[in-house]
């Protein structure tokens, strides 16, 4: 079986092709994604009649492509883009009218659990904090024994921090410091208990930390096969960068031209996050919630 995923991201709407084969394993064979920014058509928590307009006409772009390819099979689902704005029901309904795509709107909490159910079979540690960082919103779930704890979802994502505290494309180190102190603030109101968001082990997953991963890579600092590396590199990362503006703008086109203005964004969200953990390791997972969606909502259906 062949089935599509969408997931409609604050920043980014991208595409997963799978195949699922009879013992339910599955391999990614393509993806496809395009960054719309829907949440910069977002003003007052409403989100605008051209901002509906570009998300119709990605979502098409993407079930004409399946289209071509055969692909019958398909979901979309979205997280803090449409959670986050108050007419969500009429953006919903519009695409299901306009594009014949019926939306599964995740709540926060479910996002961070299916994000962990994608990524949990190659995490490196069974117990510590894991992170998924997007464009709108950030979700903490902390684990024990590869099972669930706590799940706390932050409204910070690297477009929406950009938006609300970058004026240029780069952020100033005055716009860095407020940043951090936001991120600072959203932790320990999201904590049930002070020392609650504390471990050894932090594994992240998102367009963010992976584009991260790219650029210590193209400067050397980890190897090209390492997905784990010591948390106080993203600190050296941010003091680096700091130091040249023209530098860090030529590092980020070079690797992740696309994210040149989010990327330092989502740096501060993550390094903060390691740093008020008091994390030692960093565990970078290329799976989540598109994976977690897929095993739950779509394998699960089958077997139910």
């Amino acid at each position: 079986m062949i089935h599509g995923i969408i997931d409609i991201g604050s920043n980014t709407i991208r595409l997963n092709v799978y195949q699922i084969n009879e013992n339910n394993n599955f391999e990614i064979l393509f993806s496809k994604k395009e960054a719309v920014g829907i949440v910069s058509y977002v003003k007052k928590r409403i989100m605008s009649e051209e901002g509906i307009l570009k998300l119709e006409q990605c979502l098409m772009r993407f079930k004409d492509m399946m289209h071509a390819l055969n692909i019958g099979s398909f979901s979309a689902f979205a997280t803090a883009s449409l959670r986050n704005i108050d007419n969500t029901q009429e953006v919903l309904d519009r695409v299901k009218n306009d594009c014949d795509i019926k939306i599964d709107l995740l709540s926060g909490a479910q996002e961070g659990r299916l994000s962990f159910k994608g990524a949990i079979h190659g995490l490196a540690h069974d117990n510590g904090i894991y992170v998924d960082t997007g464009g709108g919103s950030s979700e903490i779930i902390l684990y024990d024994h590869n099972q669930i704890g706590y799940v706390a979802s932050l409204p910070i994502g690297s477009l929406n921090m950009f938006n609300k505290y970058v004026k240029a494309i780069l952020p100033k180190a005055k716009e860095v410091k407020l940043m951090k102190e936001r991120v600072m603030k959203e932790l320990k109101d999201a904590e049930k208990d002070k020392g609650t968001f504390r471990c050894r082990y932090l594994a992240v997953t998102g367009g963010s930390m992976r584009a991260l991963r790219s650029v210590l890579v193209s400067l050397k600092w980890i190897a090209k096969d390492c997905y784990e590396f010591d948390s106080n590199l993203l600190k050296e990362l941010t003091k680096y960068l700091l130091e040249d503006e023209e530098r860090y703008a030529h590092l980020f086109l070079k690797v992740k031209p696309d994210r040149i203005h989010t990327l330092f964004c989502g740096l501060v969200i993550i390094d903060t996050i390691a740093q008020y953990t008091q994390a030692e390791k960093i565990q970078v997972s290329m799976n989540g919630v598109r994976e977690g969606y897929l095993i739950e909502r779509v394998i699960g259906e089958q077997n139910v």
